[in-house]
């Protein structure tokens, strides 16, 4: 794949509203991903509904989501060194072309009459192990279609293109699922990964900055340089304590919404279309704002609006559990999605401006796995609690345990960064 000068690539201002879109190929890369992102949520929606219809159970609809959650542990590092050595487009592609075929075998296994819920996480495992190398090549892929005082608003652009889908795709999911049966709707979802394997091989890598990964060094060696860079840059380490805080909790219990949709208010599967698009408004609506910032980026640390949204986030997840109005639960899912949203967006962004291309796989990756694989965790955790303890109990408990931790890791951080002078 020919790679072409940086000086081909329109210089960005920093007033320039919405920069990203300055760069085609960062369009074609936008475009072509959008169908993919309706996909991945239609197909979440159908996999956690046959999980809570086969068993009923909040703990085996949090399995799931950790089956589809926990290849972002355990291996994204290692996609995370891979995609310092080799090319990051053909990756982005082949996990298109396993997402599609694993959505279709859930239909498969669904006319066969072999669907459980154990083969469900099987599938679930290996769109996952998909979706984390995709989102692996992503990390890599944008800063290299967007010259860099754009990368926070590609980022944003980027979010803002997964939160649509999270509105649009439930709702369609939901209406879908009554007219065609679960079987159908995975079977129409599989196809709306193939336009990105269009738009892909049209994209056009700008050169890497910084020095490479030599293929001859060592794998393991070069992850744990990339954990140890993460580590030292105190801005890098607290932009993962935050996130990892963030998604174990807001995401996590966001992954039990079938089991509050229907186990608490009796709403079914419509409902749950109806809460996830709320959850999915606020992060669109949230995304947008961050887009249409004139400054699009930081090289200071986190901004401050980042840490609000976070405790704001934890607090409303308490609401969510507490109330019992369906349109209050609806509002608390809504500010808690935008929430969630702002703050994985500023984190991520912040984490960006932090590196070079020589260690931008392997660092971005590993933030990428502490935010999506604390969901999963999470959602394990969380989905355990309720059926042990109640759905309600558990949203209270652990939202207000998040705010708590918020606390106590910024007064340790605080403290920590003071005495090595950072």
């Amino acid at each position: 794949m020919c790679i072409r000068d940086r000086s081909q690539y329109l210089p960005i201002e920093d007033k320039i509203r919405y920069p990203a879109l300055h760069s085609k190929y960062f369009r074609y890369y936008f475009l072509g991903m959008a169908p993919s992102m309706q996909a991945v949520w239609i197909t979440r929606l159908v996999m956690s509904w046959i999980a809570w219809d086969l068993t009923g159970s909040s703990a085996y609809v949090g399995l799931l989501s950790f089956f589809l959650f926990v290849p972002y542990i355990t291996t994204i590092p290692f996609f995370g060194v891979l995609l310092d050595r080799i090319e990051p487009l053909r990756t982005a592609i082949i996990a298109q072309i396993i997402q599609a075929l694993a959505a279709f075998t859930i239909f498969l296994m669904h006319i066969t009459e072999n669907l459980s819920i154990f083969s469900l996480c099987t599938v679930a495992m290996i769109i996952g192990t998909a979706n984390s190398a995709q989102g692996s090549a992503r990390q890599t892929i944008v800063p290299r279609i967007v010259d860099k005082p754009a990368i926070a608003n590609a980022v944003a652009f980027n979010a803002m293109n997964f939160q649509i889908a999270r509105i649009i795709g439930p709702s369609i999911g939901g209406i879908l699922i009554g007219i065609l049966g679960t079987k159908y709707t995975i079977l129409f979802a599989s196809f709306f990964f193939l336009p990105a394997l269009i738009t892909l091989p049209l994209i056009v890598l700008m050169p890497k900055q910084g020095e490479s990964i030599k293929k001859e060094s060592n794998f393991i060696s070069e992850l744990v340089d990339g954990a140890k860079f993460a580590h030292r840059n105190a801005i890098i380490f607290e932009c993962i304590i935050l996130t990892f805080i963030s998604s174990i909790i807001i995401r996590g219990c966001h992954e039990l919404l079938p089991a509050l949709a229907d186990g608490k208010f009796n709403m079914g599967v419509e409902g749950l279309g109806q809460i996830m698009a709320a959850a999915g408004a606020g992060a669109l609506i949230s995304s947008f704002m961050i887009a249409s910032r004139k400054k699009t980026y930081n090289d200071n640390g986190i901004p401050t609006i980042a840490r609000v949204s976070l405790v704001l986030g934890l607090f409303f997840v308490t609401i969510l559990g507490y109330v019992d109005n369906w349109y209050l639960a609806i509002l608390a899912a809504f500010i808690s999605g935008a929430c969630v949203t702002n703050v994985a967006i500023d984190m991520q962004s912040t984490v960006q401006m932090q590196l070079t291309d020589t260690y931008r796989a392997r660092v971005a990756s590993l933030w990428l796995a502490t935010a999506i694989g604390g969901s999963g965790l999470g959602s394990i955790l969380n989905g355990i609690f309720s059926d042990i303890f109640g759905i309600t109990e558990t949203f209270i408990f652990v939202g207000l345990v998040g705010i708590l931790a918020v606390i106590l890791t910024q007064t340790w951080l605080y403290k920590k960064n003071r005495a090595i002078g950072a």
